[in-house]
This record gives C-alpha cells, sequence and structure tokens, in this order.
C-alpha cells in the first residue's frame, strides 16, 4: 500500500510540474494555385458585393443617364420646333409690316393723284352752256372684299360762267335688280341717308364722287340709273347696265 500510494503521488506530481508536449495534429500542405484561386473568388465576391450595394443604396432622387439623355433630345427637338414657329412669325410679321408701308405709299399716291385730278379738271371747261351740268364717266364695280356691295365713281360738272353761286345737289339712284326670279327697282340711298358725304355734291367746275351701294344678299345687279337732284329738279342724268 506504501508503494502504491508513493506512486500515485509521483504521478500526480509530474502531472501537475511536469513538462507536457502538445497533441500531434496532421496537416494537409495547399500548393501555390489553391491560394491563388481562393484570392480571385474573394476578389470576384467584393466586386460583386460592391455592384449590389452601388445598385440597392443608391439615392432614389439620382435620374438615370439614359432617361437624362432621352430628355435632352426630346427638348432640343421642342426647341428646334419652337425656334421654326418663331422665324415663320416673325417673317409674317415683317411681311404685314412691309405690306402696310406698301399701302400707306399707295394710299399717299392715290390722294396726290386725286389732287392732280382735281386741279387739271379745273381746267377743263364743262360745256359751252353757262349753268350747264353733266355726269360724265359713271362706273360700279363690285367690291372685292365685301359681298353684296358695290362702289361707284362719277364726274360730276357744272359750268358755272358767271354764276356767283356755287352748284349744291345730292345723287340719287336707282337700281334695277333680279330677286327670286323678279325684276325690282330700289332707290339708293335711303332718304335718310340722301344727305351724306358720298351722294352730297357741291362743285364750281368737275367733282369726282366716289361710294358704296350695298345690295340684299340674293340681289343680281342689271342696271344703274343716276341722277343728279337739286331740290326736286333733275339737273342731269346717266346710266350703266350689267
Amino acid at each position: 500500500m506504501p508503494v502504491a500510494a508513493a506512486t500515485r503521488k509521483l504521478k500526480r506530481f509530474r502531472h501537475r510540474f511536469g513538462i507536457r508536449a502538445p497533441r500531434l495534429a496532421v496537416r494537409p500542405h495547399f500548393a501555390w494555385y489553391a491560394y491563388a484561386l481562393g484570392g480571385a473568388l474573394v476578389a470576384l465576391l467584393l466586386v460583386a458585393v460592391l455592384l449590389l450595394s452601388s445598385h440597392y443604396f443608391r439615392s432614389s432622387g439620382e435620374p438615370d443617364m439614359e432617361t437624362l439623355q432621352a430628355r435632352l433630345t426630346q427638348l432640343e427637338g421642342q426647341v428646334q420646333q419652337g425656334g421654326g414657329a418663331l422665324t415663320s412669325q416673325e417673317m409674317t410679321s415683317s411681311a404685314n409690316r412691309s405690306l402696310s408701308e406698301e399701302l400707306r405709299i399707295l394710299a399717299d399716291d392715290h390722294a396726290m393723284l386725286k389732287d392732280d385730278l382735281a386741279y387739271l379738271l379745273r381746267l377743263v371747261p364743262v360745256g359751252a352752256r353757262e349753268g350747264e351740268v353733266r355726269l360724265d364717266r359713271l362706273t360700279v364695280r363690285p367690291d372685292p372684299v365685301v359681298p353684296h356691295r358695290y362702289r361707284f365713281s362719277v364726274l360730276v360738272g357744272y359750268q358755272s360762267g358767271r354764276q356767283p353761286q356755287a352748284l349744291s345737289g345730292t345723287l340719287q339712284f336707282v337700281l334695277t335688280v333680279t330677286r327670286n326670279g323678279k325684276e325690282l327697282q330700289l332707290q339708293w340711298p335711303e332718304r335718310q341717308q340722301s344727305t351724306a358725304g358720298d351722294y352730297a355734291v357741291t362743285t364750281r367746275h368737275w367733282l369726282r364722287k366716289e361710294g358704296m351701294i350695298t345690295l340684299a344678299p340674293g340681289d343680281q345687279l342689271k342696271r344703274v340709273d343716276l341722277k343728279l337732284l337739286q331740290g326736286k329738279s333733275v339737273r342731269a342724268a346717266t346710266a350703266v347696265t350689267f
């Protein structure tokens, strides 16, 4: 027993204070290409993680480049169309200004011609008899702008001679029209218009009168008779047939 007890104590002492070797472990040896393959797989994994994070964590307000390019192309097209419309509008405005200027020049020239005509007419004798009244060169033409309207022009001549007063009278038209297959005679102007400037005449020599005649829709003008009235007396008359 004493020997056995001593042996156990010796074993405990060695186990507690003795030198112990680590347990033997057997590890396999890896070749260099195995480490290279592992590194490549790790790099690919990192790249994939970065791409996924950039896709999912990108701000929702950041526009896509293709969308921006498409929108830019659309805006450029709209600008080009707007520029074409603006150019067309500018051309139209310029043409209108040119036409307005030409019309103004033509109106001025027409006014000068009328003044020259009035001066020349004063040099032309009306007739040999003193107090003679004439209606010459009556023309009646359709108005190119307003339907059912006609423009008239006539020369009124008066040989005043030694008469102290000028001729004062009124133009009176009798219009022969066809309406619904029937022939009618109409008076123009109406009584309330008889003293209007287009129909009133005051002259000592030649005077050119111009004005408008308006018909009802559907009326066809066949003949125009014109009289120069002085009071109730007919001083001159002329006519034109269509």
